[in-house]
């Protein structure tokens, strides 16, 4: 395992975090933005959120995004599909503002954990802030539910996807929240007080994360760096240490994951990676190569070796859904089909042009334009690219 799992506990778009953006999109090799959308999906704004992320990617980051859009649980089998495809084909996904609970309940009946776990086990990066980042672990704050309407202190279950890479714990960001002024507002929202009663019951440790801060988990180098306003506190099974006792890392200061492990498990034994299934890369490699063929033998083969367990169907489904998009977009560059056409044009403006029909040779061009072919002249002669819808 040689990816990353960054955690963040707010301001994931604020200046002070670019860096940390920044250095895993780049570990990770990320040539463009995966975005979950899911934890705001049910909100009005949903829109202008998922431009705000979009422009935040490609301004401070020089990235484009990819939307890969669940807003809600209703939506059809096939969207939840493509969602879960998309992720696997990821190098860097993001999830960040909106409601866990609502995050959860269109997550939770999916494979997104396994999706997730496995782009951090193949080398990629999984940034997970804010709303989102509580999701990650064995449990989840209902905050609205407690802070809010005034529900009893109570867990709901996480994904699982820490556990999945080894660190079973809970996630808490938002940890130094202040927000309440005369009353306590840490420990996102839900105060010291009411987080002690539910860690007692919780046989996980807890990873708080402050505000502004996040803890870059790096699977391959085996370390848990802080960055950002803040630090980190790592609180054992049970609560213990929480409060006046928290263990502390600060911004700028490493630790190895063995003792963040250590530290959560309170000297318990660590639980050991399942390997589960995962896209084989000469899938990925035939699709890149435009080869329908090796694609198909490469699916074939899975299915071959497959013993109907739930994670291998859900390989084999984002398998399907890849080829369904290849075979919608198609697996030939556009350039190569319209090239003969194009050159053949471009012969016969060029001798309108030697004639001196200037109005002739404009129109061809003009035409080329309308159907998407730029035409460019230079020294050497006339150049074309096809701009792509």
């Amino acid at each position: 395992m040689s990816g990353r799992l960054v955690l963040m506990g707010s301001g994931e778009m604020a200046p002070g975090l670019v860096a940390t953006h920044r250095a895993a999109i780049e570990a990770a090799g990320a040539e463009s933005i995966t975005v979950l959308d899911t934890p705001y999906g049910f909100q009005e704004n949903a829109d202008q959120l998922t431009e705000r992320i979009s422009e935040f990617f490609d301004i401070s980051l020089t990235r484009p995004s990819e939307v890969a859009s669940l807003r809600l649980g209703s939506a059809p089998a096939v969207d939840v599909e493509a969602m879960v495809a998309a992720v696997r084909r990821a190098r860097y996904v993001f999830s960040g503002p909106g409601a866990p609970t609502h995050a959860l309940r269109v997550w939770s009946p999916t494979p997104l954990a396994d999706a997730l776990a496995d782009v951090v086990q193949g080398g990629g990066a999984v940034c997970f802030a804010s709303a989102a980042s509580l999701t990650l672990g064995t449990r989840t704050i209902p905050v609205y539910q407690i802070y809010k309407v005034g529900d009893p202190a109570h867990w709901h279950t996480g994904l699982g996807v820490t556990e999945r890479l080894g660190l079973p714990m809970v996630v808490v960001p938002h940890w130094n929240n202040a927000e309440g002024g005369t009353h306590d507002t840490s420990r996102c929202y839900v105060g010291l007080r009411r987080l002690a009663d539910m860690a007692a019951e919780c046989d996980e440790g807890i990873l708080g994360i402050d505000e502004h801060t996040a803890a870059t988990i790096d699977f391959g180098a085996g370390t848990v760096t802080v960055t950002g306003a803040g630090g980190i506190s790592i609180i054992g099974p049970r609560g213990a240490g929480l409060g006046d006792d928290e263990y502390r890392v600060e911004s700028g200061a490493t630790i190895s994951i063995d003792e963040l492990r250590e530290r959560l498990a309170a000297g318990g034994a660590a639980p050991a990676v399942a390997d589960r299934p995962s896209v084989p890369p000469s899938f990925r490699e035939a699709l890149d190569a435009g080869d329908a063929d090796a694609a198909l033998a490469a699916l074939l083969e899975v299915e071959a070796t497959s013993e109907g367990e739930p994670a291998q169907r859900a390989v084999l489904r984002s398998m399907l859904v890849d080829l369904g998009r290849a075979a919608a977009d198609g697996l030939t560059d556009p350039a190569e089909v319209v090239g003969p056409f194009v050159e053949l044009l471009l012969g016969l403006r060029a001798d309108l042009r030697g004639k001196g029909d200037y109005d002739g040779a404009d129109a061809v061009r003009d035409g080329l334009t309308d159907i998407g072919v730029e035409v460019r002249d230079t020294p050497s002669g006339s150049e074309w690219v096809l701009r792509q819808h």
